[in-house]
């Protein structure tokens, strides 16, 4: 296979979540990657052009209304530059805190809702007054990505040979995060040259990346060499992620990635969609010659962990 990240078109309006075409096409690139592009899915882009818009005026906010909004305990809220560090990376030591600016929303979770002021439960932050169109726009892409997620996760099952209905009793519940990023330009100046998001993995299922035109993201190939992820237009970055690793017993690698600076600032919109908070993990698939021993995890005590490790709000 050349060693260029394939486009898996799903055909999403015309094509049975058991398509096998489809399903090789996954697989293949899925286990020579981690990584693909998906093209053909239902995601408008009057809805991704919403919600572009207003990413890019809550970053134009002036820095103490944004801070007026600061992460809180549930991982809600924005997350300022350097305020997070990739210890847990199993890559490489990051000597700095990651340059770059967030605002993260998760699922609405209601007061009446018994877990509610627990763990990663509660009340998301928007800054009403100021944008007021950002909840509207955040809300209608989580759920068209949900959807589109759902989706993904059946045609996943069909590329490990586990059937569409496998994995879908790990997302009863999901758990799912919408982070909105603003990577600034590099500074010439800087010695050495600071990562916007240094190497490393992502910690839950999959991640669904909507990247504008600049680039930066870069991806760790099999021969250990660092390649672009280029944005190609009318596609999400779909990339597997720890939990998704350990369910296809590691024929899927959970592949390290990074985002370096550039002359120009970039904006990206991560869509992290993992299973239950109380989802138990196994590997499902054999592989033969394997030598992958991996114990029952927890999702919610594998993410709180990491989360624990690489933000500082939370070692304080």
């Amino acid at each position: 296979m050349p060693d260029a990240i394939p486009i898996v078109d799903i055909c999403s309006s015309t094509s049975a979540v058991d398509d096998l075409t489809i399903a090789t096409l996954l697989n293949a690139a899925l286990s020579q990657f981690g990584f693909c592009y998906i093209s053909g899915h239902a995601i408008t882009t009057e809805v991704t052009k919403n919600l572009i818009n207003s990413a890019r005026k809550f970053h134009l906010l002036p820095i103490s209304e944004k801070k007026s909004l600061k992460i809180n305990s549930y991982h809600r809220g924005y997350i300022g530059s350097e305020s997070s560090q990739t210890i847990t990376s199993s890559i490489e030591s990051a000597t700095q805190p990651n340059r770059s600016e967030s605002f993260m929303v998760m699922r609405e979770i209601p007061p009446s809702d018994p877990r509610f002021g627990s763990q990663l439960f509660g009340p998301n932050q928007w800054p009403d007054t100021l944008i007021p169109e950002l909840k509207k726009h955040c809300t209608a892409y989580a759920e068209a990505m949900e959807k589109l997620s759902l989706e993904l996760v059946q045609r996943l099952g069909v590329a490990l040979g586990l059937g569409p209905n496998t994995l879908l009793d790990l997302f009863n519940d999901p758990t799912y995060f919408l982070r909105l990023i603003k990577y600034p330009c590099l500074d010439p100046n800087d010695s050495p040259a600071p990562f916007g998001s240094a190497p490393h993995t992502d910690h839950g299922f999959m991640t669904l990346v909507l990247q504008d035109d600049t680039g930066g993201l870069e991806v760790l190939n099999s021969n250990g060499q660092w390649m672009p992820v280029s944005p190609i237009p009318n596609t999400l970055v779909l990339n597997v992620a720890d939990m998704l690793s350990i369910i296809s017993n590691g024929r899927w690698k959970s592949t390290p990635h990074r985002v370096i600076l550039g002359p120009q600032p970039r904006q990206s919109t991560a869509f992290f969609f993992d299973p239950d908070f109380d989802a138990q993990i196994n590997p499902l698939v054999e592989v033969k010659d394997s030598d992958n021993r991996w114990n029952p995890i927890r999702y919610g005590d594998y993410i709180l962990e990491h989360f624990g490790q690489n933000y500082q709000y939370r070692r304080k």
